[in-house]
């Protein structure tokens, strides 16, 4: 049995009081999205909660937790990538969270993935709109949030790979999974849309 009360103490004691303020903005908008699309509300409450408890860990901490778990793949993208592998394994091994859509939520926040859950689907929009986000875009994700989660995704998605392609930066392979799935579903829609 997870406590979340436990969860909670020991995630804030390590954040900023910046990233506890985004984190409880996170939780506050899974439970939204949760709710409407039928998803467990424990489930995304916890992986809210988890989704990035070691930001602020220095890169040297994250790294020797993503080499312990023979996941390096991550090492070669940017480093701001690292925390949401590395709060995956640290829940099931800090906290006992043995919930595998709960802990894929939590790995796949940052990229996304072809195939999203729904638990997928509501941490990683949550994460990208929650109320204390101040990017140039974030109103128009956030409405388009409030009619459609997955076309919010898809639009964070493609935001995030013309930026990072704009700074000339690498684009991990998920990522742009998540892209081609989204072109794909898209193009499905228009053409089953034509043929009625």
């Amino acid at each position: 049995m997870v406590d979340l009360d436990r969860i909670r103490n020991e995630v804030f004691s390590e954040l900023s009081p910046r990233r506890r303020r985004h984190v409880e903005g996170v939780v506050a908008t899974s439970l939204r999205f949760a709710e409407r699309l039928g998803v467990d509300r424990s489930k995304a409450e916890l992986a809210a909660l988890l989704h990035d408890m070691c930001k602020e860990w220095p890169p040297e901490r994250q790294a020797e937790v993503l080499r312990r778990h023979r996941d390096t793949l991550w090492l070669d993208y940017d480093a701001n990538l690292w925390h949401a592998p590395c709060a995956s394994y640290i829940a099931r091994e800090r906290f006992g969270v043995e919930d595998p859509l709960v802990l894929e939520a939590v790995y796949y926040h940052t990229t996304g993935r072809a195939a999203m859950s729904p638990l997928d689907l509501v941490l990683w929009v949550a994460d990208y709109v929650e109320p204390s986000r101040d990017f140039p875009g974030v109103e128009a994700a956030r409405a388009l949030a409030e009619v459609d989660l997955y076309a919010a995704f898809c639009h964070g998605v493609r935001e995030t790979i013309l930026e990072l392609a704009w700074e000339e930066e690498k684009i991990f392979p998920l990522a742009l999974d998540a892209y081609n799935a989204c072109v794909r579903r898209r193009r499905r829609q228009t053409e089953s849309a034509e043929d009625e």
